[in-house]
């Protein structure tokens, strides 16, 4: 079977008499290009590289299959890039909108363009109401974040080290407020308050907003962790090092651009909720719900200019734990 492989591939014998090793006549890629061909093995009298030649320009030898390339494909192509560009389109022509909207000179979003100005920014930095649900924001989105990964971290390890029957059951118990209709949860949660006498404020802002972040902290650090080796930790408890140690000193420095990454999209899910914040939320708001007190009374290029700087600075914190995610030691 390897000699036919071999005559195949246009490989021949060396001068060695019976010995089992062959000279290469070609490279891999033409060798592959061979076996592309066609079902019969390609005869080693034809030249490596003008079968290779002939394949990639289109095949027009007998028995020689088309590769990449072609009218049809290059229509498919255009047709992928196309449908790509619509789908980006539809996602992002509101925003646009808004966008162009707050440096518009008019008074009111809407078309047609009056001039370019930065007067909706200077009341919207200017605006103390924004500046206090900002500064609400802030604070309820770094304690969301802290307290998920606090919480996120020891659940994302204990499912990946434990090894027990039940990991599958408590995963799916872990990840179900991320199912349930977030109104059905404000509402769930502003009774649980209620009954238990906490008074609507920002903590209940920031338990409510831990309820659905931990989970997902969970699984972005527990993605981290799959891929980690466990020798890494039994050859520090071979060491000596305890159990905690091993984790704190091994596995959590291994882990941390999952904690990082964790911590911020946590942060930015906290920072534009709107819904659970205004359910349970008293005198003290955050910033969605200060934005949306404001429509009640009108729609202008403030808060345009607010919602851009909002997307903007969401976004930006989105790619940075893309990018740090991606980042770190190799496990």
């Amino acid at each position: 079977m390897d000699r036919q492989l071999a005559a195949g591939l246009g490989l021949r014998r060396g001068h060695g008499g019976d010995d089992p090793g062959y000279h290469r006549h070609i490279r891999p890629v033409d060798a592959v290009c061979r076996l592309r061909a066609g079902d019969r093995p390609v005869s080693a009298g034809v030249p490596p590289q003008a079968g290779a030649r002939r394949l990639w320009a289109g095949g027009k030898g007998a028995g020689a299959p088309r590769l990449r390339g072609g009218r049809a494909e290059f229509l498919w192509d255009r047709i992928l890039q196309g449908y790509l560009v619509l789908a980006y389109a539809f996602l992002f022509a509101p925003i646009a909108v808004t966008i162009l909207s707050s440096f518009n000179a008019d008074r009111f979003v809407a078309l047609p363009w009056r001039g370019f100005t930065w007067h909706w920014y200077q009341q919207a930095v200017g605006n103390p109401g924004l500046l206090v649900g900002l500064r609400n924001s802030i604070l309820v989105a770094t304690a969301v974040g802290l307290t998920s990964v606090l919480l996120g971290f020891p659940g994302a390890y204990a499912l990946t080290r434990a090894g027990v029957w039940w990991q599958d059951v408590f995963m799916l118990v872990m990840i179900s407020p991320l199912a349930v209709p977030w109104i059905l949860l404000g509402l769930g949660l502003l009774v649980f308050f209620n009954t238990v006498g906490i008074p609507k404020s920002l903590l209940t802002v920031w338990i409510s907003h831990t309820v659905f972040s931990a989970p997902l902290a969970m699984l972005i650090i527990r993605g981290r962790l799959n891929t980690l080796r466990r020798s890494y930790e039994e050859a520090a408890w071979d060491l000596g090092a305890s159990r905690l140690r091993a984790l704190w000193e091994v596995v959590f420095p291994l882990s941390l651009p999952a904690v990082l990454g964790a911590f911020l999209l946590t942060f930015t899910l906290s920072f534009d909720e709107f819904l659970i914040a205004w359910i349970v939320s008293g005198f003290d708001v955050t910033l969605p719900v200060k934005i949306w007190a404001m429509m009640r009374s009108g729609i202008n290029p403030t808060i345009s200019a607010v919602g851009t700087i909002v997307f903007v600075f969401s976004i930006t914190l989105s790619v940075v734990a893309q990018i740090v995610q991606r980042r770190g030691p190799t496990a």
